[in-house]
């Protein structure tokens, strides 16, 4: 018969530590914790908790995302913030794209920061969505959207364009500021920049202007757009119609600026066309509207020139020689 007696008696000396032993047989991604200990393991501030929380992750990998999105509602900041890192650390963080376009309100900076940088990650799919937060009443969520957008580089282009048509000057502002932050890379940028440019706010027109500047399109491009400006149609022309010349005039308050010096030599092109909107710049422009609206009408008819006022007349006594 056999003597179980022994056998009995080593499964007395492991019985204490028999659950450990099971645990270590059940797989990884199976045991520690669930999403939101990851997450309180990734948001804390002991570096050897935060070691072990990646390494957690990396073993769970996909199957912690519920848990990270739940987490990243929880009440204490410190478990929202690593609920975003990681949902950022996910293969797919796109899966959490309305977590993370939620965590732009949070009251907490960091996490702001965190989502905006995911946000980045997800790229495109989510510009719109970050452009029309650049509209909203906070300006914690702003700054939050803005640098998402910022981090998205030409990815972001054709939200921001979109955007140009905002019926809040805010918001096609901070549209036109991120796409002149892009350099040339903004080039495709220009064409709606350049039909933007047809609003009544001169501070607007300041700004897409400036944009237009520091993308630095070539003047043949230039040119073509500022022909378009006003058309209804999209079709290109190669002779600039009178339906821009009162959005040229507005750009003659830039004198010295690449675009103003296109607008003047656009308006040059116009002639007769132009002398409309000409006119009214000479009543109610800047003095550099003046001055070039007076100079470009004695282009069109030089006996204009004696019926400009004295101070205009003096400007441009030397110019164009007048008595």
């Amino acid at each position: 018969m056999l003597d179980f007696r022994h056998i009995f008696a080593r499964f007395a000396r492991l019985a204490p530590v028999l659950p450990l032993l099971l645990c270590l047989a059940v797989p990884a991604r199976a045991s520690g914790p669930d999403g939101e200990g990851i997450a309180a393991l990734l948001g804390s501030p002991d570096p050897a908790e935060r070691s072990m929380g990646l390494s957690v992750l990396a073993g769970r990998g996909q199957d912690a995302l519920p848990g990270l999105i739940r987490a990243m509602t929880d009440p204490s900041a410190r478990i929202r913030r690593g609920a975003v890192i990681g949902v950022a650390l996910q293969p797919a963080p796109a899966l959490a794209d309305d977590g993370l376009l939620r965590a732009l309100r949070d009251d907490d900076a960091t996490v702001r920061s965190l989502a905006a940088h995911t946000l980045a990650r997800i790229g495109e799919p989510v510009a719109g969505d970050l452009a029309a937060l650049l509209g909203d009443p906070d300006d914690k969520v702003r700054v939050a959207a803005a640098l998402a957008l910022s981090r998205m580089g030409t990815g972001a282009i054709p939200a921001l364009c979109s955007a140009l048509d905002s019926p809040d000057p805010a918001v096609t502002a901070k549209a036109a500021w991120l796409l002149g932050a892009l350099g040339s890379d903004g080039l495709p940028a220009v064409p709606a920049l350049t039909r933007a440019l047809g609003t009544s706010d001169m501070r607007l027109v300041h700004v897409l202007a400036e944009t237009i500047d520091l993308i630095g399109p070539a003047p043949a491009m230039a040119c073509q757009e500022l022909a378009l400006i006003g058309l209804r149609t999209g079709c290109p022309v190669t002779r600039i119609g009178g339906g821009a010349a009162p959005t040229l005039v507005k750009l003659l308050a830039r004198p010295g600026t690449p675009l103003g010096h296109m607008a003047l030599y656009a308006l040059a092109r116009m002639g007769s066309e132009a002398e409309p909107a000409l006119r009214a710049a000479l009543a109610t422009g800047t003095e550099g509207q003046k001055a070039a609206a007076a100079l470009l009408l004695t282009g069109i008819d030089p006996t204009l020139a004696h019926s400009l006022p004295e101070d205009l007349r003096k400007t441009l006594a030397g110019t164009m020689h007048i008595q």
